[in-house]
């Protein structure tokens, strides 16, 4: 068997000697200065150049951290962004209300990731059709635990009371850990509620934006006006 010899390892005076041989190297490569761990020979006393190199490295870690993260959230709203324009167009094929039904009930599941997702309407039952969802009208008492959602015509999120899961997710409420509760708001007014369930508890949390989930609350709000207005 043909055996290989193992490379040379380098020594410090190998690299002191080629730094010394190529005295630009550093100045053609900033970002390896910066890397460095450079001391001043004075001792207990800390150098005031070593210090500002200090406060310097911190400052450039910190700048790192605050880019990361900014990216990381442009990376999650552009894929919140895509997935809210494939569900709008969804809703857009729908052409009927149960379709529009379906088309949220998948869109949310598929593209957003949702355990559970449930669909209270509003108004007159008959106005409903025979879906496979509740209507209730404004005033019923059915309604009590969820009317500052319909008052607020806003999105919320967070750890929902147990009857406000209850009345929406029904016997799926005892495994929703955290939910967004979305009003779904047209011109007519608001045509219902959207409850987006998780089986994470932070999943969901109060002070978490809801620019998309007003987005979409105003998407299906107005998809559903439009075909309940047809078919009555």
């Amino acid at each position: 068997m043909q055996q290989t010899n193992p490379e040379p390892q380098l020594t410090d005076e190998d690299v002191a000697a080629w730094l010394e041989a190529d005295p630009q190297f550093l100045l053609r490569h900033p970002g390896v200065m910066r890397r460095l761990e450079l001391r001043h020979d004075c001792a207990p006393a800390v150098s005031l150049i070593e210090r500002q190199v200090q406060l310097l490295r911190h400052d450039n870690e910190r700048l790192r951290a605050e880019l990361k993260d900014l990216l990381a959230v442009a990376r999650y709203n552009d894929r919140i962004g895509a997935r809210l324009h494939q569900l709008t167009l969804e809703l857009m094929r729908a052409d009927a209300l149960g379709a529009v039904v379906e088309a949220l009930r998948a869109g949310l599941r598929e593209g957003f990731q949702a355990d559970a997702v449930a669909l209270l309407l509003l108004g007159e039952p008959e106005q409903a059709g025979a879906l496979p969802v509740p209507c209730l009208p404004e005033d019923d008492d059915q309604l009590a635990c969820l009317n500052s959602f319909i008052m607020d015509r806003r999105p919320r999120c967070g750890r929902m009371q147990p009857e406000q899961l209850e009345r929406l997710f029904g016997n799926s409420a005892a495994r929703i850990n955290s939910a967004a509760i979305v009003p779904l708001i047209a011109e007519r007014g608001v045509q219902g509620l959207l409850g987006i369930g998780s089986h994470l508890a932070d999943r969901f949390h109060e002070g978490q934006g809801t620019v998309y989930l007003g987005q979409l609350g105003s998407l299906a709000g107005e998809a559903l006006a439009a075909h309940r207005r047809r078919d009555a």
